[in-house]
């Protein structure tokens, strides 16, 4: 039991993350086109519901998005979906609940406390400002915007809420101090309970500016650590469709924005070559093939993803007495301490000088 007599979960440990430079990632749901960006005067803002079919794991789904309603400084409504903003803002939460001892479980629901001062404050850090304003508006679109995904080939529904489907804020007018809660929605609840989520670079989620490349980013390390193949390729087509973009009205615009995307992660060295392969119908250049070689650095991101999925696995076979990840398991405090130990032990053989400082000063804080 913690000192607020809340019982220590093995899933909630095995959640939290050690190295600051790293988040997790829920391969679906972070994958699913869930936010409306590079709409380009589209009607995709002002429709009362999006649907998009998406490809993931060579499966084929559906995803609806409704908007919520806001007001304006001026008293104007306006018809909001989930944005770049949010998708920030969803980021840093997430990654405030890697850290230690940071989640609880109320009434089998996972619950985050914070408060918008640190949000604000680790915005500010990785450079994505945002005032306490626009914050506690990014938690409110998040918690008001359904989102409905649905598997096509088995005909089921996998998930209908919001990102935060129950969020709790003080009232006080501009406070950032005050403490703030949100549950994760059963899809992120489910796959902390069953471990399933992996370890990627937050960080460089981050630095990424473009959502389009951030969005693939995450896509080339899902896809690497399923096949393991060090070439991959994707069509600017389904680049576009998988990750939310809007219809371009101009196939020629289309293809030149995701061309960018592609080039900002070659920019940044986390792919080592990219070949562009026209698709042409007639004389028109209708469809671009990407054949992306991934760098060093990123296969070595993948690894280490992977050595930490199976490092997960056999801690939870070892502490839960061989049960399955079909509940939330509680955990000793004993085993919890000997666990967290193990676990910054391994870590530190796995990241660097600079890494082991970050950590240094983050403990001393």
């Amino acid at each position: 039991m913690t000192a607020d007599g809340r019982q220590h979960v093995l899933q909630f440990v095995i959640f939290e993350e050690e190295d600051p430079r790293h988040t997790k990632m829920v391969a679906l749901y972070d994958l699913a086109p869930r936010f409306v960006f590079d709409t380009n005067g589209d009607e995709d803002g002002q429709r009362k519901l999006i649907e998009r079919e998406f490809s993931f794991a060579g499966k084929r789904y559906r995803i609806t998005i409704k908007p919520t309603v806001t007001k304006d400084e001026d008293g104007t409504l306006r018809s909001r979906y989930p944005g770049e903003r949010e998708q920030i803002v969803e980021e840093v939460i997430r990654r405030l609940a890697a850290e230690k001892g940071r989640l609880s479980l109320q009434d089998s629901k996972v619950r985050f406390p914070f408060s918008l001062y640190e949000v604000r404050e680790e915005l500010a850090r990785v450079k994505h400002s945002y005032n306490t304003s626009e914050i506690k508006q990014a938690i409110m679109i998040l918690n008001e915007c359904p989102v409905g995904i649905h598997a096509l080939e088995d005909n089921k529904r996998l998930l209908s809420a919001s990102a935060f489907p129950v969020i709790g804020m003080r009232s006080r007018t501009n406070s950032d101090d005050a403490e703030t809660f949100v549950e994760f929605n059963p899809m992120v609840a489910d796959a902390i309970r069953r471990l399933a989520f992996r370890q990627v670079s937050y960080e460089l989620l981050m630095e990424i500016r473009d959502p389009i490349a951030r969005w693939l980013y995450k896509r080339l390390h899902q896809e690497i650590a399923s096949n393991g193949r060090d070439v991959q390729q994707m069509l600017a087509t389904e680049i576009r469709r998988d990750s939310g973009m809007a219809v371009w009205k101009k196939t020629r615009s289309m293809l030149a924005r995701v061309r960018r995307a592609v080039e900002v992660l070659q920019e940044r060295g986390l792919l080592a070559e990219v070949e562009c392969e026209d698709q042409m119908v007639a004389r028109r250049k209708d469809d671009i093939l990407f054949v992306m070689r991934p760098s060093a650095e990123m296969m070595r991101e993948v690894q280490r993803a992977n050595r930490q999925v199976d490092e997960d696995a056999s801690e939870y076979a070892r502490l839960s007495g061989g049960f399955g990840t079909d509940e939330f398991r509680p955990v000793e405090r004993e085993e919890l301490t000997e666990l967290r130990n193990g676990r910054r032990r391994r870590r530190f053989g796995l990241v660097d000088d600079a890494a082991k400082h970050v950590l240094a000063t983050t403990e001393s804080e």
